[in-house]
């Protein structure tokens, strides 16, 4: 071929691929921030960012939403957006009072809001410790730093479910968690005794779910409840008298005692009050005047009644363990904690507070929480006492709200259906 053909073909592809090149559009590409360890991380960059988020007038900003990397601090953050180890260093010593940046915990969320100018300057570091609470760190015009949460909305829930194998197991099955078995355990701790549960015992629930941003975040209170176990129905309704809630049954009379059926949320009894033990660890009969709830490392411990707190400390046999005086007549212990809870020596609680975590300190061969139960000075058998003293019953005056609050409560509970003849459990949501 004539070589003034050949280069004039070679010329004109040259030039329709600089024409295609121009004129075809360009796909975007995220940009890659280059992290400690030496690699690439695209950072998530919101394309619009609402006008008011965390309670920030937003419009000037760009934000930056990430969670946190192991071994990240604030400086690793805030560097990149013209931040100074000065500011750096007051932001740190500021925090101490509200909420220390030296607290970051891996995989909680964060958001960087930063100027839209070319020097991106940042102005608010939010960070999100929970999904209820976050904290507000502000640049702008000086440091400021304040904790907010989040509006809660409280959704009432139905649940039924027939016992299989045990209460837990029947909640967890279609997707409750260990709160609701607690809260429902609770209720009934004084009327059932949970490891006898039978099969074809069933029960039904109303109760509070708590929602941040459409997600659940915890159990409410029990709303009502019935319980049908050995073929004996029981009732439970939560009714405030003007004092708070309490639990009363269809009588109006209480279904609380003075302390809690159970100190904690635990798998199973592992060793009850048997003065004839042989020790699992000095392997000699030595006496067990109390109760072991095994339950994981870290469980809270809560006081079993209001009282004082008359030892709080560390023996070689205890552990770390707590003495609580509740009257003339009742003392109660709890022994081998992992950590001690915020309540000093001296101090009075009230029942439920958490006092303390389960461990194995002391003389202990696994996690549990050893309780120990005083009777006008001598050590008995709590799961066998049968005159502890009860909560009031409804006042007289609050007769007639109680009964009309009940008859609203019995026709909700008639209304969760019974879907178990082939052993499912039924849950619904009532907004």
């Amino acid at each position: 071929m004539n070589q003034r053909y050949i280069g004039m073909i070679s010329v004109s592809v040259v030039l329709i691929g600089v024409i295609l090149f121009f004129a075809l559009p360009k796909q975007k590409q995220s940009s890659p921030e280059l992290i400690d360890n030496g690699t690439f991380e695209v950072v998530k960059v919101a394309e619009e960012v609402p006008e008011m988020r965390f309670g920030i007038e937003t419009k000037n900003y760009e934000a930056i939403e990430g969670k946190i990397r192991r071994n990240q601090t604030i400086a690793d953050i805030l560097f990149p957006y013209n931040i100074s180890r000065k500011q750096i260093f007051e932001l740190d010593k500021a925090s101490q009072d509200v909420f220390s940046v030296r607290k970051l915990v891996v995989n909680k969320r964060y958001t960087l809001l930063y100027s839209a100018d070319s020097v991106k300057t940042a102005a608010y570091f939010i960070y999100e410790p929970n999904n209820l609470e976050y904290v507000v760190y502000s640049l702008v015009d000086g440091l400021d730093i304040y904790k907010e949460q989040r509006e809660v909305e409280i959704v009432e829930r139905t649940m039924s479910g027939l016992i299989t194998v045990s209460l837990d197991h029947s909640i967890r099955k279609q997707g409750g968690g260990a709160a609701l078995v607690s809260r429902v355990a609770d209720v009934f701790g004084w009327q059932i005794d949970f490891r006898s549960l039978q099969r074809n015992d069933w029960f039904k629930v109303i109760y509070e779910d708590k929602l941040v941003n459409g997600e659940s975040i915890g159990v409410g209170e029990v709303i009502s409840a019935e319980f049908s176990h050995i073929n004996n129905s029981y009732m439970a309704y939560a009714y405030d008298d003007g004092d708070g809630f309490d639990y009363y049954d269809d009588q109006g009379e209480s279904l609380q005692k003075a302390f809690l059926r159970y100190p904690i949320e635990f798998s199973r009894i592992s060793s009850r009050y048997n003065p004839n033990r042989l020790h699992p660890v000095l392997k000699r009969r030595s006496p067990h005047l109390g109760t072991d709830f095994a339950a994981s490392k870290g469980t809270p411990i809560k006081a079993a009644a209001d009282g004082i707190i008359i030892t709080r400390g560390y023996t070689r046999a205890n552990g770390n363990w707590v003495k609580i005086k509740h009257n003339g007549t009742y003392t109660t212990g709890y022994l081998h904690m992992s950590k001690l809870g915020n309540f000093k020596q001296g101090q009075r609680v009230k029942k439920g507070d958490v006092i303390g975590y389960v461990g194995k300190t002391g003389l202990a061969t696994g996690y549990h929480l050893c309780f120990r139960f005083w009777k006008r000075g001598q050590q008995v058998d709590y799961l066998n006492e049968k005159t502890l003293p009860s909560e009031n019953p409804i006042s007289e005056d609050q007769l007639a709200k109680f009964s009309a609050f009940i008859e609203l409560q019995n026709k909700k509970l008639d209304d969760i259906q019974k879907e178990w003849a082939d052993g499912t459990i039924n849950a619904n949501a009532n907004q």
